[in-house]
């Protein structure tokens, strides 16, 4: 899909990439989101929160967790954006399925001292982590 885009000339947007990395994520491609962050790059179109949340739950979903705490540091020494409910439950979801309850722990831990409220679904999550480990 993005190649026949790309042929046809179609304008992009921040909203275009994040569903293209969003589909990457979804279908098990992540090897496929490096380059797609880099032509954002070249055209100039800056990667928001939705953006690295999205690649955090792809790197979630391929079993690639440590990959997805790196992209969560790279954010927080980031001044444009901070890890929001959303990021940190994605994480925290990654760490139930993988049974680390400590680093999930570790990470509640980290999304409280952010000032990040855990809401209804974070419980839900924290319930899974202990429910798994």
């Amino acid at each position: 899909v993005h190649d026949e885009m790309r042929a046809k000339r179609m304008q992009y947007s921040i909203v275009t990439y994040n569903a293209l990395i969003d589909a990457c994520a979804r279908s098990g491609e992540m090897s496929r989101v490096s380059p797609l962050l880099e032509q954002m790059s070249k055209d100039g179109i800056e990667p928001n929160v939705i953006t690295y949340s999205t690649v955090i739950k792809g790197y979630c979903q391929d079993s690639r967790i440590d990959k997805a705490f790196e992209v969560l540091e790279d954010m927080k020494r980031s001044a444009d954006f901070t890890p929001d409910e959303v990021t940190y439950n994605t994480l925290l979801d990654g760490c139930a399925r993988y049974g680390m309850f400590e680093r999930g722990l570790a990470l509640l831990r980290d999304m409280e001292g952010a000032g990040v409220t855990p809401s209804n679904f974070t419980l839900s999550v924290l319930v899974k982590l202990a429910n798994r480990s």
